[in-house]
């Protein structure tokens, strides 16, 4: 077992953790705790300098962030043969996939960190709800485009396959239910979305997260 995922349970991690189990590569799970301020700790910021998780400890050395990490894998699991790809392999759809995984990373994640966590980008309390809600209205805004493109029936973001862009959109649209997002607006995500939770990777990551987190 040559690859280690630091990670932190309810984070971006998990979708890691579904690219790991969808590829079925071995690797061992180490949780960081970010309430004890692990992440801050000499030891760890050896590992990731940003201080963040997730990072996975390759043979090469640490790799840090979602799509950096997905890319890499997914290469690793060609060069052994594997048939399971997290991404279409080449063509307008890799490129179509990778703008959707982009969208999770760029857009919606940082929308979700400001709803979550708007203490940490402006210290005046009386700040964080003026925060809080023009993220929400953004993220409202963008999730419209996902409920579109669902609207018109595809089964999963690039068509008629599951990529990684589903469980990141999957990580993103939960943790905003989390921080008071009204579902039932969007009857064509709700509906992908029960999909995404029953797809065999994500299953897996939640198993994994739960046995090692405790």
């Amino acid at each position: 077992m040559n690859h280690t995922l630091y990670f932190a349970p309810g984070t971006c991690s998990r979708v890691v953790m579904a690219a790991l189990a969808h590829l079925d590569l071995a690797y061992q799970a180490e949780q960081v705790k970010l309430a004890e301020g692990q992440q801050r700790s000499a030891g760890y910021l050896a590992i990731n300098p940003k201080g963040k998780v997730p990072v996975l400890l390759t043979p090469e050395g640490p790799l840090s962030d979602v799509i950096a990490i997905a890319v890499y894998l997914d290469d690793l699991a060609a060069t052994q043969g594997k048939a399971q790809r997290l991404l279409p392999s080449q063509g307008f759809t890799h490129a179509r996939a990778m703008s959707w995984l982009s969208w999770c990373a760029g857009t919606l994640h940082p929308l979700i960190y400001r709803l979550r966590m708007s203490a940490r980008i402006h210290p005046d309390t009386t700040q964080h709800d003026v925060i809080r809600g023009a993220a929400m209205a953004e993220l409202e805004q963008q999730l419209q485009v996902a409920e579109q493109l669902f609207s018109a029936q595809p089964q999963w973001l690039t068509g008629a396959d599951w990529s990684l862009a589903d469980a990141y959109l999957l990580w993103a649209w939960q943790r905003a239910q989390l921080a008071g997002l009204y579902s039932s607006q969007w009857p064509a995500l709700q509906q992908w979305s029960q999909r995404a939770e029953q797809h065999p990777s994500w299953l897996q990551a939640m198993a994994t997260e739960a046995q090692v987190s405790g």
